[in-house]
C-alpha cells in the first residue's frame, strides 16, 4: 500500500502543478488555443504513388553551408538563401555571396543578429526581392549588391507588426505578394507555432503607395507563395494545416479566399509556378500512418497544447534570464534549441522526401520521391541544367539529383 499511496501522491501533485501551469493567467506564450481538426492525408496512390525518382542524391557543399531554404533560377544562375544571413549564387561550383541584410554574429544560434533570408523572387527587370525573417522585405540589385528595404519589422500592418517574413512573389505590374508566417513568434521560437492557433498572413505590397494589405489571415504558419499564369489568383502554403489556400485576384470571386488543395501528405513549404500553368510544392516533413502530423494529433485538444507551450517556455526561461544578465554561449545555444524547430523530434521525420505537382484546377498530376534516406526535410525544388536541386531549411548541404 505504501508504494501505491506514494505513487498516487506524486500523480496528484503533478496534476495540481499541471493545472496551475495551464490555467494561471499571464504565463507565456501569448497565443490562442482553440480546437481544430485537419483533413486526413490523401492516400499515396495514383499521382501520389511513391517512386524513387529523387534517390541517389549528391550532397553539394556539405558542411560548407546550412539551410539552403529557397532556390531560384534567374538568367541561367541558381540562387539560394542560407542560414547565417546570406543570399548566395552558385557559380562554377562555388558558393558566391550576393547580399546580407543582417549583422556580424557569433554563430547560427543567434539568427536574430545574423539575419535569416528565406524567400526569393525576381521581377521582369531583373531585380531580386528577398525576404529576411528578422529584417523584412528587400529589393536588391544583384549586380551591385545594393538594396532597398521595402518593409521593415516595425511596419504596422493592420495593427500588427511582422514577426516572421517568409516568402515572396512578384506580379508583372510590380505588385509584391509575401507571407508573414506568424505574428506572435520569431523564427527562433518557431516551435510554439505548432502548438497555438495559426496567426500567419498573406500580404500584398503596393510599390506605388507603399501600402501593405492583408489578404488572408489566421494561416497556420504561412509559407510559400505563387501566382497563377494569368495572375488571376495567388496561392499560399498553410504549412501546419497541410494545405494550400487560394486568394482570387480576378473574376467573380475577387477578394475571396478558399481552400485550394487539402489533405497533403506532409507540411507544404515553398511554392513555384511555371509558364505551362503547373505548380509544384515541396513537403518539408512528410506525413503517413507511421509519422502522423503533430498538429493533427493535438489539434482537437487546446488545453494540452496550451500546457505543452507553457512547459516549453518554462524550460526555456532559465536560459533567457541568464542570457539577459550574463550573455554566454551555452545559454544562447540552449535557448535556441528549446524554442526553435530543433525541438521537432527526429521520430517525426518520414522515410521519404516529396515534391508534389498540380495544375491550376487543384488536381495533383505527378510526384517525385526520395526513399533511400540520403536526404530529408525538402523545403524547395527547381529543375536546372538537367538536374533536380533540392533545398532544405536545415540540411548542411544542397542536394542534387539527375533529372529523369
Amino acid at each position: 500500500m505504501g508504494f501505491v499511496s506514494r505513487t498516487f501522491g506524486i500523480l496528484l501533485k503533478l496534476t495540481v502543478i499541471f493545472l496551475i501551469i495551464t490555467f494561471v493567467p499571464g504565463i507565456p506564450p501569448d497565443m490562442e488555443f482553440e480546437a481544430y481538426t485537419l483533413t486526413p492525408s490523401r492516400p499515396l496512390e495514383g499521382a501520389l504513388a511513391v517512386n524513387n525518382k529523387l534517390n541517389n542524391a549528391e550532397r553539394l557543399f556539405e558542411d560548407e553551408i546550412r539551410g539552403p531554404e529557397h532556390l531560384e533560377v534567374h538568367n541561367g544562375v541558381l540562387y539560394t538563401t542560407l542560414d547565417g544571413g546570406y543570399v548566395a549564387k552558385i557559380v562554377a561550383d562555388k558558393i558566391v555571396p550576393v547580399v546580407k541584410f543582417g549583422k556580424k554574429c557569433e554563430g547560427l544560434y543567434e539568427p536574430e543578429v545574423c539575419g535569416r533570408p528565406l524567400g526569393l523572387a525576381f521581377d521582369r527587370k531583373g531585380f531580386m526581392y528577398a525576404v529576411d525573417a528578422y529584417y523584412g522585405v528587400f529589393k536588391v540589385n544583384t549586380s551591385t549588391g545594393e538594396y532597398e528595404q521595402l518593409v521593415s519589422m516595425d511596419t504596422e500592418i493592420e495593427k500588427k507588426v511582422p514577426k516572421l517574413p517568409n516568402s515572396v512573389t512578384v506580379a508583372k505590374d510590380g505588385t509584391i505578394y509575401w507571407t508573414d508566417s506568424t505574428t506572435s513568434h520569431y523564427l527562433h521560437d518557431g516551435f510554439y507555432t505548432m502548438l497555438g492557433n495559426g496567426n500567419g498572413r498573406l500580404i500584398k505590397y503596393d510599390p506605388k503607395t507603399k501600402i501593405n494589405t492583408v489578404l488572408i489571415d489566421k494561416l497556420h504558419f504561412a509559407n510559400g507563395v505563387a501566382l497563377s499564369r494569368d495572375e488571376s489568383f495567388v496561392l499560399v502554403s498553410d504549412l501546419l494545416r497541410s494545405r494550400v489556400m487560394k486568394y482570387n485576384l480576378k473574376g467573380p470571386n475577387t477578394g475571396k479566399s478558399e481552400v485550394f488543395l487539402d489533405g497533403l501528405p506532409g507540411f507544404p513549404d515553398n511554392l513555384h509556378s511555371t509558364e505551362k500553368g503547373e505548380f509544384h510544392i515541396s513537403l518539408a516533413l512528410d506525413i503517413d500512418k507511421g509519422n502522423p502530423s503533430l498538429t493533427a494529433l493535438l489539434g482537437p485538444y487546446p488545453l494540452v497544447r496550451k500546457l505543452l507551450a507553457r512547459l516549453t517556455y518554462l524550460l526555456e526561461l532559465p536560459a533567457l534570464q541568464l542570457n539577459m544578465y550574463y550573455p554566454n554561449f551555452n545559454s544562447k545555444v540552449y535557448s535556441y534549441w528549446i524554442g526553435s524547430f530543433s525541438m521537432v523530434p527526429q521520430f517525426m521525420l518520414s522515410q521519404r522526401s516529396s515534391v508534389i505537382f498540380f495544375n491550376e484546377d487543384g488536381k495533383i498530376t505527378r510526384s517525385l520521391y526520395a526513399t533511400d534516406k540520403k536526404i530529408c526535410c525538402i523545403s524547395d525544388f527547381v529543375e536546372f541544367n538537367n538536374f533536380y536541386y533540392l533545398g532544405s531549411f536545415s540540411n548542411p548541404y544542397l542536394a542534387r539529383v539527375k533529372a529523369s
